[in-house]
């Protein structure tokens, strides 16, 4: 392998070996210029080649397993090179199989060197530069990835088969090469960083580097000032649209409690649907505030419909559990003209969808404590689904299927009635005759 050192050398000794018996003059000096700068050329493109050489014997490597390698043998080539090389790398439809390996190898060089790569590694993170290594995509479908992680995506990713970017590969190379220098680069990214994935994905890295409570106070400071007051990205991937979501991965990750009371301002956005982040860091972290952010948002007016039907199933749990908030939710619901039909539908539906004994009881008495009138539609329902509670309890089937088919045919009929007038309206459909009413003196009443 020709070294660096070696070159000015070989260049000089062919210099003099040209210069051996060759005219002097102006003529001569131009004819060794062109000849040094023809072995320069050549040079560049031998390195060139064996760089490509390289590359393959590490990929093959790979293949082999790791009992066979990898064998840096390209790691001649300074960090600095390799970043370089990494900030050019475009990955898309047509070339993604090769691109992804040549990724891998150029990851893996870096990495090889060990703790001389970290101060490279650092300075390269203070630049606040990146690459985006997601295959690109036509605007239209990145446009659908971005609204779709903005607005819906929960489950946010925190572990990659590939990098998405180049920062968030060269984190997890800071994070497998280890040691005071690496923890303390990887602990300035979070300091520094306006992304929420850096942020979530560096406290992660650091939790493994230095425990579950390391860096505890510097994320959650870190994760409270983004989702206060967020840093915009133009022309921002799909991650970042995820922001708040990886945010609140990191008051998850640490169970911070202290960020409740502002995520409940959070929970209701302006265009009528709930923040599913901000529902999942309730649930993860406190329950017992989920149900009261629930109760609050559902009795606001403020949400869509299809909203409500959702919050429904996360209001059913706290039914029946000698929760205040969530039997007077239940009551609430269903004797209150705020709420649809099918929002009603959806709750007393879901009362026996549990196989605790002592829990259907006390959803029993609770439905108990509602009466309806004659001719509502949700009367016939609490009791064909009170018949189903006691079923389960005595462990026999339900044994009526035709009056609860019957059931479900009318309140479909009354259902679509109901969105017409409404279509026609634009008021909120009305329960039907005969309103129900709370019998006081029961159980939960």
């Amino acid at each position: 392998m020709i070294s660096d050192t070696k070159i000015p050398v070989l260049l000089l000794a062919v210099a003099m070996l040209l210069g051996c018996g060759q005219p002097s003059g102006e003529d001569a000096v131009a004819d060794h210029a062109a000849e040094a700068d023809d072995l320069r050329k050549q040079v560049a493109a031998k390195k060139a080649d064996l760089d490509d050489v390289n590359s393959e014997i590490n990929e093959l490597l790979l293949q082999l397993g790791s009992d066979a390698g990898p064998s840096v043998v390209g790691s001649y080539r300074s960090v600095t090179e390799i970043i370089e090389e990494l900030m050019e790398l475009k990955i898309n439809s047509s070339n993604r199989r090769s691109a992804r390996r040549r990724l891998g190898f150029l990851f893996e060089s870096i990495a090889g060197q060990g703790k001389d790569a970290v101060p490279h590694i650092s300075k390269f993170l203070d630049r606040m530069e990146d690459v985006d290594f997601d295959a690109s995509r036509s605007e239209k479908d990145m446009a659908r990835d971005i609204d779709y992680w903005r607005s819906r995506m929960v489950h946010v990713p925190l572990e990659f088969e590939t990098p998405p970017s180049l920062r968030i590969g060269l984190i997890d190379i800071l994070a497998e090469i280890g040691g005071s220098e690496a923890e303390a680069a990887i602990a300035n990214v979070l300091a520094s960083t306006g992304r929420g994935l850096e942020v979530a994905y560096s406290a992660k890295k650091l939790r493994d580097l230095a425990g579950r409570d390391a860096y505890r106070d510097e994320a959650l400071g870190a994760a409270h000032e983004l989702l206060t007051d967020p840093i915009a990205f133009d022309g921002g991937n799909k991650y970042d649209a995820a922001s708040r979501q990886y945010l609140f991965m990191v008051l998850e990750m640490y169970q911070d409690k202290t960020f409740i009371e502002t995520a409940q301002e959070m929970f209701v956005k302006e265009d009528g649907r709930i923040d599913r982040s901000v529902l999942r860091y309730f649930e993860q972290v406190g329950r017992e505030h989920a149900i009261q952010s629930v109760a609050q948002a559902m009795r606001s007016g403020e949400l869509r419909d299809d909203e409500m039907m959702q919050l429904t199933q996360v209001a059913v749990q706290s039914m029946g559990r000698n929760d205040p908030q969530g039997d007077s939710l239940f009551r609430d619901i269903m004797t209150s003209d705020k709420y649809s039909l099918e929002v009603k539908m959806q709750t007393i539906r879901s009362m026996d969808d549990i196989d605790e004994p002592e829990l259907l009881r006390s959803r029993l008495d609770l439905m108990s404590t509602i009466q309806y009138g004659e001719d509502d539609i949700m009367g016939r329902a609490s009791e064909i689904y009170s018949g189903r509670v006691e079923s389960k309890l005595a462990k026999r089937d339900f044994g009526d299927d035709k009056r609860y088919d019957a059931m479900h045919n009318d309140f479909r009929k009354i259902r679509d009635q109901a969105r017409r007038e409404q279509r026609t309206s634009g008021a909120r459909p009305a329960k039907g005759p005969g309103g129900p009413t709370i019998i006081t003196g029961r159980p939960g009443g």
